[in-house]
């Protein structure tokens, strides 16, 4: 990371700077996610401070209260895969593209993660949407090539994984091989 922006968790008490952004993601890209601008317009800002608690949001920017960038991953999505964290919530400003604050936030999540128990981290994304994919690509992110899945908003969406690291079990059977 360098010094031309910070990196910070947005937590319930930060739900502000969580709302200004969510806004503003679901009106310039609305069909980069899932909700929509009629999900979240308009409700109270403890909805958003309640989002902040289930998940752990990260934002680069200038400085706290300045988001230009975040990102969001979850545990326990997919019971059947309980090392696996999801990543959501994924934007970064058109005017603060390229300058590294998605890759910092990529960085920071996989860290995070790893810490916490997971091996994988997944997300879906449009099946149309070729910066976003060309993003999770460079920060390692593969498409797992399963069919396409029908969002709740009709777009066609595609899987994309990424290693943190080896399970344990792998990890213990090359020790001892």
């Amino acid at each position: 990371m360098t010094a031309a922006f910070q990196l910070w968790r947005l937590t319930p008490d930060r739900a502000e700077e969580w709302q200004a952004i969510r806004i503003e993601a679901l009106t310039r890209a609305p069909e980069a996610f899932g909700s929509s601008l009629d999900d979240w317009d308009g409700r109270p800002l403890a909805d958003f401070a309640k989002r902040l608690e289930g998940c752990e949001m990260w934002a680069a920017g200038p400085g706290p209260g300045q988001p230009a960038a975040v990102a969001s991953w979850e545990r326990d999505i997919s019971p059947a895969e309980p090392d696996l964290g999801w990543v959501m919530s994924v934007y970064v400003r058109p005017e603060s593209r390229g300058q590294g604050l998605a890759d910092a936030i990529f960085d920071r999540i996989a860290r995070s993660a790893s810490a916490a128990g997971m091996t994988r981290l997944g997300l879906h994304v449009g099946s149309g949407n070729i910066h976003a994919q060309s993003l999770y690509e460079r920060v390692g992110f593969v498409k797992t090539g399963g069919p396409p899945m029908l969002n709740e908003r009709g777009v066609w969406e595609i899987e994309m994984r990424r290693m943190l690291r080896p399970a344990l079990r792998h990890r213990l059977r090359a020790l001892y091989a």
